[in-house]
């Protein structure tokens, strides 16, 4: 029987499920391999629904998730619980701040924060909840991608192309971000810190996935990847000494950035050790909205990072809301204006949820909207598996009615698809 049994839950609600294998697991199982465990990781993202689940019988069980999980997860603890009563359900990541969604009565203990110091306690704790200490970054495992089943990840390029074959892995310089965005619910997981990943480990592992793995396109998931200068500098450099990244040019990548700073140089360093495109948290063109959710950065910095980025040769991503507290009419003709005249290559634009640990989940009242209790379940995004366009709002504002606001919503959805660079992934 296997020791460990990491599973992955199904996300019916995602265009594509498989786009990325969820980092978070996969240094869980490194953390506990290390420990001399035998583990296994299950991967249910893209399972049918309706689709019984095949899961291999272990002596604990751990599941990860974000609040819109919380239905797949409930229903794979109660079909593990119902095989084998005895057998040990651990849950964490972010699902871990939707307590009050799960069946806890299940569960045997939730662990908030980052679980890989804690693999004793995974294993066996009559604690029900553990707050985890962080770990240095230094100490951190090398990703368990030998136990991870099937590709890495998919098409994460704009127009879905493919600079070096097909697939892509995830990787990470860094965890942790500096800001405290209101909609943002990283805060409620881990203290607002940045921990930086020593540069030798990034490129070894980088050049792992080219020997071992054949993978020569990777998704940096740093929350901001562009935190540190001299950090980013330095990733860079060490890309380009690399003959086995082929100097730069024999890799392609993209990193989620903020538009504070975006100097020039910085993005040519990216450029040249074969960044290919960015992805700026933008959220809104609002700066009255901007101010109300305690976004970092101006209209104006959105403007001039993308323009910048553009010159350095990268190709450019806006990551954008709709469905905001405090949203009025004039929000509509902000975006549409940033629509017309930034320099963008791709639009993201996901319909804002109150995820629970945000500020905003937390003190609703505080940003001047009501959270609708049926949230549970609905995607951020825009567009399901099946194409179906999702564009019920999440939150009740003041100043608008329901009908209206989601009037609203609609009419900024119909706007970015205007744009005919509207992502549906």
């Amino acid at each position: 029987m296997t020791d460990l049994c990491l599973i992955n839950p199904p996300q019916p609600y995602l265009v594509s499920p498989n786009a990325q294998a969820p980092l978070g697991l996969l240094y869980v199982a490194a953390a506990a391999e290390r420990e001399g465990l035998d583990v296994r990781i299950v991967n249910l993202a893209g399972l049918p629904e309706g689709e019984p689940f095949v899961i291999p019988a272990a002596s604990v069980y751990g599941l990860t998730g974000t609040h819109l999980d919380v239905p797949s997860v409930n229903a794979i603890i109660a079909f593990l619980k119902t095989r084998d009563a005895t057998c040990r359900v651990v849950v964490g990541g972010p699902i871990s701040m939707s307590e009050g969604d799960l069946t806890l009565g299940l569960i045997d203990t939730v662990f908030h924060g980052e679980a890989e110091g804690h693999v004793a306690e995974i294993m066996d704790t009559p604690a029900r909840s553990v707050q985890c200490r962080a770990m240095d970054a230094a100490d951190l495992p090398r990703p368990a991608r030998h136990l991870w089943p099937g590709p890495f990840g998919g098409n994460v390029f704009i127009e879905r192309k493919n600079f070096f074959g097909a697939g892509s892995t995830t990787i990470m310089s860094s965890r942790g971000c500096p800001h405290d965005c209101a909609f943002c619910a990283s805060a409620a997981l881990c203290k607002r810190q940045v921990k930086l990943y020593p540069v030798a480990g990034v490129i070894a592992e980088m050049e792992e996935c080219v020997q071992r793995y054949g993978v020569r396109q990777f998704r940096f998931s740093d929350e901001f990847f562009t935190v540190n200068r001299d950090h980013v500098h330095s990733i860079c450099t060490g890309i380009r000494k690399s003959a086995i990244l082929g100097y730069g040019h024999d890799i392609a990548w993209r990193a989620s950035v903020a538009v504070k700073p975006h100097d020039l140089d910085t993005f040519r360093h990216m450029a040249e050790a074969g960044c290919r495109e960015v992805a700026f948290g933008i959220e809104t063109a609002d700066p009255v909205v901007l101010d109300a959710i305690t976004k970092k950065g101006t209209v104006e910095d959105a403007y001039a990072a993308l323009a910048t980025a553009k010159k350095a040769g990268l190709k450019t991503r806006a990551l954008m809301m709709t469905g905001l507290p405090f949203e009025t009419e004039a929000t509509f003709w902000h975006n549409l204006k940033f629509f017309a005249n930034a320099q963008f290559d791709a639009l993201a634009l996901a319909i804002f949820t109150p995820f629970p640990g945000c500020r905003i989940a937390r003190d609703p009242q505080k940003f001047k909207c009501e959270i609708l209790s049926d949230m549970v379940g609905k995607s951020v995004c825009l567009f399901n598996r099946n194409g179906t366009i999702n564009s019920k709002p999440r939150i009740r504002i003041n100043g608008m009615d329901d009908a209206a606001f989601g009037n609203h919503i609609a009419k900024a959805i119909t706007a970015a698809r205007a744009t005919q660079r509207l992502g549906k992934g």
